[in-house]
């Protein structure tokens, strides 16, 4: 059969037959690009357009995949016509593409069916295909007659493998456009809001958010695609976080993740919308049938400038005010509010980082029990470097209805950051587990330990009215010694705060002349032996020497317990 003369005498027919429509990835907003697709009159109720194609260079061979969607536009259901489907490459080659024997036979009223083809040819260099041809082959006569029924042009739209990129400008979209699955039926639409580098013991990845939306009226189930990443001449394969059937009600929004394994060095320049189809060959006697699985590039999104947008806007941030959180995040709801209470900086003695101790009131506005949110948080400084906190190892269970809980978070800062504003992340640990995604960012000031009178352990506030330390020989024990520090205190504390052994302490540590610790009492705010309004002394008795020291220095400090040990914070010095 003559491929060319055939098409030229079907050229005025197609002209006429053939319609277009716009896509469903078409957005019609600013900076988006449209692009019309056509479908093509098969027979006289159904309509044919090409789906995708796929060209994959094995080492020897090419296998080639072509899925197109029928449409039929009558009240009844019709058989898929059975032609067969042949390709044409730019050198004039032609070949004769497989059906699979998965296909529907028929399609159902006012419906459409995909088919899938497949073919693998002995070749090994770069194909180009440049038309598909549907043909119907009368094999009852001799010799067997063969008609050209309809010819679609293919240039352009073609995944190839081998390249790994999308170049067409209608496949091609800026980061932050919506978009939705090109030829695809549903009508969700996606927009890339957040890019951003993770490590962990498995390496360097990608983490992209996309931000799905359901528009219609029905609860839609969102399809399996994916998103690789595209750096220079290379491909890498993305894998949604999120596992298992996802579904959008009319109307919702939902954050979906993608998790793209890179280099260490990878600067990714795109992403690709990647759907994979099957197509399984016709089984042969005594033969177990094998699917053959190809992937189709759809879509290219650009990446921001910069490669990734995490981290790049922090608002400014007034503290003990509500903390704005995205409205779609799943830790923090409408009814529960969260303020940085304190943050506070200082340099830990004969230790080569800085301790930033930052405090978090969680309220309960609601008239019932909630749970406690547990969230996570990393600080920011002036280069941009992230660290992460500890937060206190024990926390109250639950939110008691309009009360508030302080949790408190420690980091370690190198003496080198004397930023006088940080950048304070907080994050979603369990949506998209095992990564993390920022479900708030701001900016603030933080304030250095100062030498007030009065200490602030947010929600008390102590002043130090007077102290005195002694030392006392132990009865009993010859050469042994203890010290008694009495001080005289004002505490106050804020209303509708309730603190638990989880809480701060405020520890005393007792140094000598040359700085070394002689000993330590802890007291904690709550419980037996608390801290207490009015005249209280402490007893220091595990003694480090056998000899009174003089002069001592006495350091009060705020600590908790965390994951990484003890976070201690210094508060206030006094020197005998």
């Amino acid at each position: 059969m003559k491929f060319g003369k055939q098409a030229a005498v079907l050229a005025l027919s197609i002209a006429i037959t053939a319609t277009s429509h716009a896509p469903a990835w078409a957005d019609s907003g600013a900076g988006s690009t449209v692009s019309a697709v056509s479908t093509y009159s098969l027979t006289g109720t159904v309509r044919a357009e090409v789906k995708g194609i796929s060209i994959n260079k094995l080492s020897e061979e090419t296998r080639i995949g072509v899925i197109v969607r029928l449409y039929n536009d009558e009240v009844t259901e019709k058989r898929v016509p059975d032609y067969e489907l042949r390709l044409r490459t730019s050198d004039g080659a032609v070949y004769t593409l497989k059906a699979s024997s998965a296909n529907d036979p028929s399609i159902q009223a006012k419906a459409t069916a995909d088919v899938t083809y497949a073919a693998t040819i002995s070749r090994s260099d770069n194909l180009s295909v440049s038309e598909l041809a549907f043909v119907e082959v009368d094999d009852f006569v001799y010799p067997k007659k063969e008609t050209a029924l309809l010819t679609i042009p293919v240039t352009g739209r073609v995944w190839n493998a081998a390249v790994g990129d999308l170049t067409d400008d209608s496949q091609i979209i800026d980061w932050g456009t919506s978009f939705g699955i090109p030829a695809s039926l549903s009508p969700l639409r996606y927009t890339p809001v957040s890019l951003s580098k993770v490590n962990d013991p498995k390496g360097a990845s990608m983490l992209l958010t996309l931000l799905a939306e359901n528009p219609s009226s029905m609860t839609e189930t969102i399809p399996g695609f994916r998103m690789d990443g595209k750096a220079e001449s290379q491909i890498f394969a993305g894998q949604r976080v999120e596992q298992g059937v996802l579904t959008l009600a009319a109307g919702e929004k939902k954050y979906i993740h993608y998790a793209i394994p890179v280099n260490n060095d990878t600067e990714l320049s795109g992403l690709i919308l990647m759907t994979t189809d099957v197509f399984v060959p016709a089984a042969r006697q005594g033969q177990a049938v094998q699917p053959l699985s190809f992937d189709t590039g759809r879509l290219k999104v650009l990446t921001p400038a910069g490669g990734v947008t995490a981290g790049t806007s922090l608002a400014d941030y007034a503290p003990r005010t509500p903390i704005a959180f995205d409205p779609l995040n799943r830790i923090i709801d409408s009814q529960t509010e969260v303020s940085l209470v304190d943050l506070q900086r200082h340099e830990n003695d004969g230790d080569g980082y800085q301790t930033v101790v930052a405090k978090f009131k969680l309220t309960n506005l609601s008239d019932r029990t909630i749970p406690l949110p547990v969230f996570q948080a990393e600080i920011s400084g002036g280069d941009g470097a992230r660290y992460a906190g500890s937060r206190q190892n024990t926390a109250p269970a639950n939110l008691m209805p309009r009360l508030s809980h302080v949790v408190s978070y420690a980091f370690a800062l190198p003496k080198s950051e004397h930023s006088e504003q940080l950048g304070i992340h907080l994050l979603d640990a369990v949506t998209a587990a095992p990564y993390k995604t920022t479900i708030a960012a701001v900016k603030t000031g933080v304030t250095t330990t100062n030498d007030s009178d009065v200490m602030l352990f947010y929600p008390y506030s102590v002043k130090l009215h007077d102290w005195f330390l002694g030392a006392y020989t132990n009865a009993g024990q010859a050469m042994s010694y203890s010290y008694k520090l009495r001080m005289n205190l004002s505490l106050t504390s804020e209303d509708d705060v309730v603190t638990d052994q989880g809480f701060s302490k405020l520890k005393i540590e007792l140094q000598d002349s040359l700085g070394r610790v002689l000993g330590s009492q802890t007291v904690p705010f709550t419980g037996p032996n608390k801290l207490i309004d009015g005249t209280q002394t402490i007893n220091i008795s595990n003694i480090r020497t056998e000899q009174v020291e003089y002069p001592l220095t006495v350091k009060l400090y705020e600590t908790f317990e965390t994951p990484d040990g003890e976070a201690k914070r210094l508060v206030k010095t006094l020197q005998q």
